[in-house]
């Protein structure tokens, strides 16, 4: 504790202080003293020129001149220092002990490798601390790395670098040692290694002696063995004599791991390796480290524990001539087998000792790459424990060109560089730091020249400017502002940067004071642009600029890109009423956007109020402003500002062949539907502006120039106001408090529920309520009508007054103003409605009633009222955070620190409302310090709060080596496995989210708003960045599914009732019906949070989970897996498509002849009878007889199902292309298993293997299946998937599958509808998103605790989620705590106190959602947009997007609607109503027809159909063939039979063929644009009345159908005569549904097509005519106003 305390005061606080100058004592002398000598240099420097010299601009020059000479040269020799190490040459190495330099390489020799800049580990021993255990994000390319490039470096011809084969390899780090190095040069060389020559240094011997003791008397055997000081025993002596008098190649790996496999030899089975962690202790593990006295030693552990220590030597002479003092650096990393040791080693024999604890430190190899690094683990491993300076190693020398041909040799390490001075990546950076030092400079000696600085604070000033110049040397990492862990190379621009723009600002200031060019303006009473205005603003700059050390200590100001970002978004949101930025880039389009309409709408406002008004008139001008005003708002309002979605849909109608490129390059992955969807969404919006503005500009100019606002500015106003304040009190306020779970926190139930509230488990999407439809509409008349009309309003008003006295205001301000504040206010409206009625409340109830003479004109008042109501929503949000935060009675302690801070926080109160003010009104978080009560404020934040755009990366084996996912696996945790879930979450929010806000499903919401989706396994965080008009974007956090035990009492907080509370203080008095108690009610007012919803309905997967080692424990049930097993690779066989080319393949028939002879059985180890259905006992293996007499009618009935015969005899090719690929995946089950199927943990292994694809053919008599390996992949291995699922729906019911015919049926079922796989293949995920009905999974959970195979089962549903919308400054504040707690304070604690739950703030679950690695979420998905044209729901119920295309269908269809009624009007002699078919006379008219008998499959076997070619004009037509239910629709008489009561008369049947005459009184027609059709009304199908159709049980033969077409919106019906078919219009007509009687001997079915076909038989006297078909559209085959019609009328 007390080391990092002195660690965060040196390189914190102090740090923070000057710059980033401290004193390191682990650094070396010279890095030291030469930061202190910089730093006193930049301080000194300008003190004494301005104490001595007079002041002038020269003496400014010289500075800059002697400032830049420094920097440029400092920059410029570690730049190429730097150079050197990337690219630089080896030219000199020498051994630290013997002192005698080693052989110097050619310069021109290419045989030797080039040095790659690698990257140096120093070991420091720790006294006290055990072995640190390697962090994943800083793992590097080890020692077993470089022997695995060794043979390809060898194989690929001319030496290639080792960098080039790292990065083929994926990584961008290499350790390289010293070992290595001479590994590398040798391993293109064949050498003899020489015979161990016995000569030892003595004095380095007696070293070793002192140091094998010291290091074994701290272990655990009291005594050393006998023969520690002896001679290795003779027969490692021969051995070794053996090896060195054989020619072999040179030493290949560290002579450690030669020492320690040749003391392994001897055992037979050693595995010796290098250790894979520092915590591997496995037998044959080697290990490296320095003792006390430097030496480098390795370390093997052999049996029980025990282990075998020596030094270390570069070659065998090395280690002969005492090199065991030779310091070089090492490490411990992936293991690697080693071979047989080459090479004599005379070596001491091994003594079993206790190694000491290490600590690495690591400088990557390239610096662009160093950010994602932490550099803090470069100092970790001193600064945290007190350690002794490593001594010095051997270093190599590098040739530093000085110029063409000239260079020095210079003996200098990259990480004793890195530690001096901070690398630069490039040459741009170089010259800015040089520019902007030299401009800090200029600028803060320009201001001390000017006499700004007084006194002690010129001394002050001086070291703001050596800390900003020192910054841009040796910044501080990590800074108190910085987001990242690590080298954030931003973060050194700040100070600089920030100081020019101050000194900028004083000097601006000044000269505006000194000069006054503009002449002071009164505002509210406060007078601006005056002279002492100028000089104050001057002064509180002066004072901030002397105070940046501790701005910049406690981190007030951001770094510089996120403090752009930060400046673009308020300007915009708060100047033009533009929405939240998710970049720098979209806050610099979406400003330029804003500033261009702007500019635009100026124009048009200036000239509008310098030309004079007519009395009671508006100039035209005026109104085209409006016009375009309101019209440019609504277009931008539903604008995102991210212009990716749009420049993407120009690039495709510019620039297509970039598309068509990004396609080819793209098709190599499963396709993603989602950029298409938000394109046409965009396509769609787009559309819909292009109408939309147009009729919106031309309303809003006709409003305008009628001169209602003129003529009314008395009262319309107050009437308006008061209608905005009414309705939007009772649409943003009343209902959503009666849709609230606890409406004022008073009752237990809601108002106002939804239809699923009461429903246990939700079984379909959410209903759309009244009073939804209702927030919908009122929302849209208080956007569109009522603020529209009020700022409207208020623009005339004023520029009426403005024009009727121009002497008293600026035309050109007030003309700037009324643009700036009109496109503000609309755009507001637009996009944020539920908090305009507030604002617009206070500026009337203010500047009208309360200071009328502090008006400045409505729509400046509205304009600056609106910038006040946001900062104070703001500040009343962070006090509402800080008191439930702070609440004593119900404060949870996190730790000791939090107990301590309490107390300490009630005095301050008065300095926290203070911050409080100030956090609010720059927009920033306010944060609990480490947790506790203390508050202090952060640095400013967009709403997007997080400066990378940081999402989760998922791990599948689409992005992970093949040898990773056959051994280790490593996205098999359930982390990443459920992740996806959360992404699926993700994709559904993004269709349904905006929706669901306009429809007030998740209550008031604005920019910045964040909400919690809790479910019984998801845990997830929305938080809402932009919210425009009709579109969101926001960022989904998903929470770990079994969280850590704050997290789970956190999630219990959210999700259990309050209802059954019945305390009221220390009693139980109860509580009324439905309201809650006195309890219950007072702890829900001290909470940052709400339930807004219990019963959210989303579309998302119900998991379940069965453990697969209770469903295969008895030997019967796994006997049922291999029987499915076998059946289902019959199955995928007889299905194959390449079936006729497997058996006629010579390769396989030769290999499977074997099988079809007597008494050939396979009797490999694998079989047995337990498991084994088909199990030869006879012949002790699987035999082909056995098979068939098991299997053979299952072969031939999947044969019967193939559309081509095939021969499926016993002895048939099929028959045994099917018993040998059975044999052969139940042999590999069985390899996979490791030949233990018995046993139950084998057995689950081996399943997962092949479930996972993992199959390894070992046996010979297998090899046959290479001849395709479509038998493989599509076979053998969906036949195991599929084998699972049969035994899955084996437990529901056992005798299900028993025929052959239920079991195909049920795998081509599964086939179809469910997609089985291992949730590490990308196919798992791409099937989830695009909303695979069932998934199946075998998945192995590997825990600390546990290690089980689970079978996971998704069905798509619809979910229900509680709704919780948090306080956004808690969440802000919390995540700011966070950031500065890990990064800046460096608290790594993994159970600190600011992680503990606090169930009024949901600490845990808002501090574990931060972005890795300050929190653990699982999964956070990008910043995603939803629109509002995306929800099904709010589509039906406004209907599409608007756009020409849509006009054109809409007018062409009225017009064939009204073409049709009135000329079936006309012809019938009856109303529109009726002869639209709608009307009651239609139906009487069709009642009248006698009875028809039901057709029968004797007199309708003639009956068919014909499908109608279908034309342009035809849309679809619904079918009332269906019931709805699944069930056949019963058999409908035509004509119905008739209702009680008496029946006119019909006119005598006719006989024979009628021909064809014009349309009657009893006739409907109509002409289309093909042509002129009739349709019979009035006569019944077979002629009169009384005698029976042709379809009556007479004998008669029809030969078509009848179609009968129902128009239900009018109530009508019609009948389509046959004969006129062929002149049926081509315009669709508005049909709801129609009848089909068929005369077909099949069933009727459900959604089947009728056509409108000849009724008749020529001897029943109907005409004839061709059959036809009619589509159905699929939105309207089941028709709710069919069913009623159909029951009243049968």
């Amino acid at each position: 504790m007390g080391s990092q305390v002195l660690q965060i005061l040196r390189q914190g606080v102090w740090a923070s202080l000057t710059g980033g100058w401290f004193f390191d004592p682990h650094q070396s002398t010279f890095s030291n003293c030469f930061h202190l000598y910089v730093w006193i240099f930049l301080l000194t420097f300008p003190f004494l020129l301005y104490m001595v010299l007079p002041p002038s601009l020269m003496v400014a020059g010289v500075y800059c001149l002697v400032v830049a000479v420094i920097f440029a040269t400092i920059k410029t020799v570690n730049y190429r220092l730097h150079a050197m190490f990337d690219q630089g040459e080896i030219v000199e190495k020498r051994n630290s002990t013997m002192g005698e330099p080693e052989e110097e390489p050619a310069q021109g020799d290419s045989n030797l490798p080039r040095d790659p800049g690698v990257e140096m580990t120093v070991f420091r021993k720790v006294s006290s601390t055990p072995p640190v255990r390697c962090s994943s994000q800083h793992s590097v390319f080890g020692f077993n790395q470089v022997s695995e490039l060794l043979p390809r470096m060898d194989d690929s011809g001319p030496l290639r670098d080792i960098k080039e084969l790292v990065r083929e390899q994926g990584s961008n780090n290499v350790i390289v040692t010293s070992a290595d190095r001479e590994m590398l040069k040798l391993s293109s060389q064949e050498k003899l290694i020489a015979e161990e020559t016995g000569k030892r240094d003595r004095s380095s011997n007696v070293r070793r002696t002192q140091a094998i003791r010291r290091r074994h008397n701290a272990g655990s055997n009291p005594t050393p063995p006998a023969s520690v000081m002896g001679s290795p025993p003779s027969s490692l002596q021969e051995a070794q004599r053996g090896r060195a008098a054989s020619h072999s190649r040179a030493l290949t790996l560290p002579s450690a791991l030669h020492f320690a496999s040749s003391l392994l030899l001897t055992r037979a089975g050693a595995n010796v390796h290098e250790a894979c962690t520092f915590d591997d202790t496995s037998e044959g593990a080697v290990h490296y480290f320095y003792d006390e006295s430097g030496v480098r030693r390795s370390y093997t552990f052999g049996l029980a524990g025990g282990g075998y220590e020596n030094p270390v030597g570069q070659q065998g002479e090395q280690a002969a001539n005492g090199a065991w003092d030779r310091h070089s650096h090492s490490s411990s990393f992936h293991s690697a087998d080693v071979p047989e040791a080459a090479g004599g080693l005379n070596l001491l024999q091994p003594r079993p000792v206790v190694l000491q604890g290490m600590q690495v430190r690591r400088v990557p190899l390239e610096i662009p790459e160093f950010d994602l690094l932490d550099q803090d683990s470069l100092h970790e491993s001193q600064e945290q424990t007190l350690m002794e300076e490593a001594p010095p190693r051997a270093q190599h020398s590098y040739k530093y060109w000085l110029l063409p041909g000239r260079w020095t040799s210079v003996r200098y390490e990259r990480l004793a560089l890195l530690a001096l001075l901070d690398r630069t990546r490039g040459l741009v950076e170089n010259i800015l730091g040089v520019g902007l030092s030299s401009l800090v400079a200029f600028l803060g000696y320009l201001l001390l020249l000017k006499g700004f600085f007084t006194d002690i604070w010129v001394f002050q000033f001086c070291l703001v400017i050596a800390s900003c110049q020192y910054s841009l040397l040796k910044s501080v990492q990590p800074d108190a502002a910085s987001p990242m862990h690590g080298h954030n190379w931003v973060i050194a621009y700040s100070r600089p940067v920030y100081f020019c723009i101050c000194c900028l600002l004083i000097w601006l200031l000044d000269a505006l004071g000194s000069a006054q060019p503009f002449p002071p303006v009164s505002l509210y009473g406060l007078t601006l642009f005056s002279a002492s205005f100028f000089f104050c603003a001057r002064d509180v700059a002066t004072v901030f600029t002397l105070c940046f050390p501790f701005v910049f200590l406690l981190g007030l100001l951001p770094q510089v890109n996120t403090c752009l970002m930060y400046l673009l978004e308020q300007i915009d949101m708060h100047g033009f009423g533009g929405t939240a930025a998710t970049s720098p880039l979209t806050a610099v389009f979406s400003l330029s956007r804003s500033l261009l309409a702007a500019a635009l709408l100026y124009g048009f406002c200036l000239g509008a109020i310098k030309t004079p008004w007519p009395e009671q008139h508006v100039p035209v001008l005026f109104s085209v402003f409006c016009g375009l005003l309101v019209a440019l708002s609504y277009h931008l309002s539903r604008q995102s500002s991210d212009p990716t979605v749009l420049w993407s849909l120009i690039r495709s109608k510019l620039f297509p062949e970039l598309e068509e490129r990004s396609l080819e390059t793209a098709r190599a992955e499963l396709p993603d539907p989602l950029p298409d969807k938000m394109r046409q969404s965009v396509r769609e919006v787009l559309h819909s502006d292009l109408v939309m503005c147009v009729v919106i500009a031309v309303l809003t100019f006709a409003i305008s120039a009628s001169t209602v606002f003129i003529a009314l500015k008395s009262v319309l106003g107050f009437v308006l106001y008061a209608l905005a304040g009414a309705v939007g009190f009772f649409t943003h306020y009343l209902l959503p408090q009666l849709r609230k779970q606890l409406p004022w926190f008073c009752l237990s139930q809601p108002v106002l529920k939804p239809l699923e509230y009461s429903q246990y488990e939700v079984r379909g999407a959410a209903q759309v309520m009244w009073f939804e439809k209702l927030y919908a509409g009122l929302q849209c008349v208080e956007k569109y009508l009522i603020y529209p009309a009020v700022v409207l309003n208020a623009l005339t008003v004023d520029a009426h007054t403005i024009v009727s006295h121009p002497d008293k205001f600026c035309l050109y301000c007030r003309a700037l103003l009324m643009t700036v504040a009109g496109l503000k206010l609309l755009r507001s409206a637009f996009c944020c409605p539920p908090q305009q009625y507030l604002t617009l409340a206070f500026t009337v109830l203010l500047f009208h009633f309360d200071y009328p003479r502090l008006s400045q004109g409505f729509l400046l008042d509205y304009f600056l009222m609106s910038l006040f109501c946001s900062k104070l929503w703001d500040l009343l949000y962070k006090l509402r955070f800080v008191l439930t935060y702070i609440a004593p009675w119900q404060i949870t302690w996190g730790s000791a620190f939090h107990a301590f801070a309490q107390p300490f926080a009630v005095p301050h109160s008065a300095m926290l409302f203070i911050q409080a003010l100030l956090s609010a009104l720059f927009s920033t978080p306010l944060n609990p310090l480490l947790g506790s009560a203390v508050f202090i404020m952060s640095y400013a934040r967009p709403l997007k709060f997080w400066e990378r755009d940081y999402n989760t990366k998922r791990v599948d084996h689409s992005n992970t080596r093949l040898v990773t996912q056959l051994d280790r696996n490593p996205g098999a945790d359930d982390n990443n496995l459920n992740s996806i879930f959360y992404e699926h979450l993700t994709r559904s929010l993004q269709h349904t989210l905006c929706g669901d806000l306009v429809l007030g499903r998740w209550g008031n919401y604005g920019p910045g708003d964040c909400f919690v989706l809790a479910s019984d396994y998801l845990n997830a965080l929305v938080h809402l960045i932009e919210v425009g008009n009709g579109l969101v974007t926001f960022q989904l956090r998903g929470l770990e599914f079994r969280g850590t035990y704050c997290q789970q009492r956190e999630v219990e907080a959210i999700t259990e009732g309050v209802e059954e509370d019945e305390g009221c203080c220390c009693c139980e008095p109860g509580h009324l019906p439905r309201v809650l108690s006195f309890n219950a009610a007072f702890g829900q007012r001290w909470l940052a949070w709400e339930v807004t919803a219990s019963k959210y309905v989303l579309e998302g997967y119900s998991i379940s989970d069965n453990n697969a080692a209770s469903m295969l424990q008895v030997f019967d049930l796994r006997k049922i897996l291999i029987t499915y097993y076998v059946k289902s690779i019959i199955y995928y066989v007889s299905r194959s498509p390449k079936l006729e080319a497997w058996l006629s393949h010579e390769g396989i028939a030769t290999a499977l002849r074997p099988v079809r002879a007597p008494g050939y059985a396979d009797s490999d180890p694998t079989f047995s009878l337990s498991v084994d259905e088909d199990y030869d006992l006879r012949l002790s293996g699987l035999s082909l007889p056995s098979f068939c007499a098991v299997h053979l009618e299952w072969i031939q009935y999947c044969a019967s199902r193939r559309s081509q015969p095939v021969d499926q005899d016993w002895n048939s090719p099929l028959v045994t292309l099917c018993f040998g690929l059975c044999v052969l995946g139940r042999r590999a089950l069985g390899t996979a298993s490791h030949s233990m199927s018995a046993s139950l943990e084998p057995f689950l292994y081996g399943l997962h293997a092949l479930f996972k694809g993992d199959f390894r053919i070992t046996s010979p008599r297998d090899e046959w299946v290479f001849a395709d390996m479509d038998l493989l992949h599509r076979v053998v291995a969906p036949g195991v998937r599929m084998a699972l699922k049969l035994h899955q729906d084996h437990f529901t019911s056992p005798d299900e599958y028993e025929e052959p015919a239920a079991l195909y049926d049920a795998i081509a079922a599964n086939e179809e509808r469910l997609v089985i796989s291992h949730e590490g293949d990308p196919a798992w995920r791409s099937a989830i998103l695009s909303n695979t009905p069932s998934l199946l999974a075998l998945r192995h959970v590997l825990d600390d605790a546990s290690d089980e195979y689970k079978i996971i089962m998704l069905n798509r549903r619809h979910l229900s989620f509680r709704v919780i919308k948090v306080n956004r400054e808690c969440v802000r504040g919390l995540w700011a705590g966070q950031q500065q707690e890990l990064v800046f304070l460096r608290n790594r604690n993994p159970e600190r106190g600011s992680i503990q739950n606090a169930k009024q703030a949901l600490r845990n679950m808002i501090n574990s959602s931060c972005d890795q690695p300050l929190g653990y979420p699982i999964y956070v998905s990008p910043l995603t947009t939803s629109l509002a044209g995306s929800h099904p729901q709010l589509r039906a119920l406004w209907g599409g997007p608007v756009s020409l295309g849509a006009i054109a269908r809409w007018l062409l269809h009225s017009w064939e609607r009204l073409h049709k009624g009135c000329g079936a009007g006309c012809n019938s002699g009856g109303n529109v109503d009726d002869s639209d078919c709608g009307g009651g006379g239609g139906l009487t008219s069709l009642s009248n027809n006698p009875p028809l008998a039901q057709p029968t499959p004797e007199n309708t076997a003639g009956g068919g159909d014909q499908p109608l070619p279908p034309g342009p004009g035809w849309g679809p037509r619904p079918s009332l063939s269906g019931s709805g239910d699944g069930r056949p629709p019963p058999l409908l008489q035509w004509p119905p039979p008739r209702l009680p009561g008496p029946s006119p008369a019909s006119p005598a049947p006719t006989e024979g063929p009628r021909p064809s005459r014009p349309p009657g009184p009893g006739l409907l027609s109509s002409e289309g644009p093909s042509g002129k059709w009739t349709l019979g009304v009035r006569k019944g199908l077979g002629g009169s009345e009384g005698e029976p159709a042709s379809g009556s049980p007479k004998g008669s033969t029809p030969k078509s159908q009848v179609r009968v077409l129902w128009r239900v919106g009018s109530q009508a019906a019609q009948v389509c005569s046959p004969t006129n078919l062929s002149s049926l219009p081509q315009a669709p007509l508005d049909l709801s549904l129609s009848l089909d009687i068929s005369t077909n001997a099949s069933p009727p079915r459900a959604a089947q097509d009728i056509s409108c076909l000849d009724s008749s038989a020529p001897e029943s006297g109907t005409p004839t005519g061709a059959p036809g078909d009619w589509p159905v559209p699929a939105e309207e085959r089941e028709s709710p106003a069919a069913q009623p019609l159909l029951e009243h009328q049968y």
